[in-house]
């Protein structure tokens, strides 16, 4: 049942939609859903709409005679294992750190510490003897620095350099290119567990000649390879993000520089290729050079309404965050 195409299942043809969008494509890739709620969450449809997709697609009941109790425990505590980022701070926001297969969005101003915040968790999925996949668009974290980030950690194991695979990518077209290859990329390197897109949305500021459609459509196909990996394939992915000035009316609406009465900070991609029922998005807000709060704009749990969860945050001499 598990390699059944989606069209096999009973559904309503928007549903079926809603997943092909969203990079569903098979029954396996449902299987690893964690409740109605969570896709109803993720395709942004109702409850019973997804309990329909759902119940179907789940497999059947293996009699308890037969069930392989260590096993089942064992993959069940690794879909739910959480890596540390390093920073008690930021594990705090995160409910405990990293989980397996979600996804983690840091965003800030230059100056402020993702890049080392990324190299941080890449250091301890290495330490547990997962592979990572690192692609750098701006000679941010070059492999050297990657390397002493990683030399920081005594728990590494003795092939560590085998799992890290730093990748430079300069071109939107060679981004394109590598989303799209991806899913194969990852058949053939089963140890790879995390990918690290750093500053990805430099490649798609001004002066690549993108309209909004074509960038729309774009960002539209990198979400469908994301949610696919990390919903099929149980792979964390942490993207960092550089800043763009929205303006905002008095009333909070969208504004121009002409009609706006402020403006504030947002994350350059804006959510478009981020699935929301599986990724978590924080921001540096610097105060000074060395301190300032690190908010959550959106998590599975909070989705922007009420007050955001934060916490001060503080950088090192050694440029780390407690």
């Amino acid at each position: 049942m598990s390699s059944r195409p989606l069209s096999s299942l009973n559904i309503p043809r928007s549903t079926l939609s809603a997943l092909t969008r969203a990079g569903y494509e098979t029954v396996q890739d449902l299987q690893s859903i964690e409740s109605a709620e969570y896709l109803a969450q993720d395709l942004k449809i109702s409850i019973s709409e997804a309990e329909s997709v759902f119940a179907p697609s789940q497999k059947p009941p293996t009699p308890f005679a037969t069930l392989p109790l260590t096993q089942s425990a064992a993959s069940m505590a690794k879909i739910a294992e959480k890596f540390t980022t390093r920073s008690s701070t930021i594990d705090k926001l995160l409910s405990g750190g990293i989980q397996r297969g979600h996804i983690l969005e840091i965003s800030g101003p230059p100056g402020t510490p993702k890049e080392v915040v990324a190299a941080n968790i890449v250091t301890s999925f290495v330490e547990a003897g997962e592979g990572v996949i690192f692609v750098d668009t701006q000679n941010m974290t070059s492999p050297a620095s990657l390397n002493d980030s990683l030399q920081t950690s005594k728990n590494l194991p003795s092939h560590y350099l085998d799992l890290v695979h730093h990748l430079n990518i300069r071109t939107l077209p060679d981004l394109v290119l590598f989303m799209h290859n991806l899913p194969s990329l990852l058949a053939t390197h089963p140890k790879v567990s995390l990918l690290i897109l750093s500053s990805i949305s430099f490649l798609l500021q001004g002066g690549q000649n993108l309209t909004i459609t074509s960038k729309h459509a774009i960002l539209e196909k990198f979400k469908q390879v994301l949610v696919q990996a990390s919903a099929s394939r149980n792979l964390t992915i942490v993207s960092t993000s550089q800043l763009a000035t929205k303006i905002l009316n008095a009333d909070g609406s969208p504004g121009t520089f002409d009609t706006g009465a402020r403006g504030v900070m947002v994350p350059q991609l804006g959510t478009t290729y981020l699935p929301s029922g599986r990724t978590y998005r924080i921001i540096f807000v610097p105060e000074t050079k060395s301190s300032g709060i690190i908010k959550v704009l959106s998590s599975p749990i909070y989705q922007g309404k009420g007050p955001a969860p934060k916490m001060p945050y503080s950088v090192s001499r050694d440029g780390q965050v407690p």
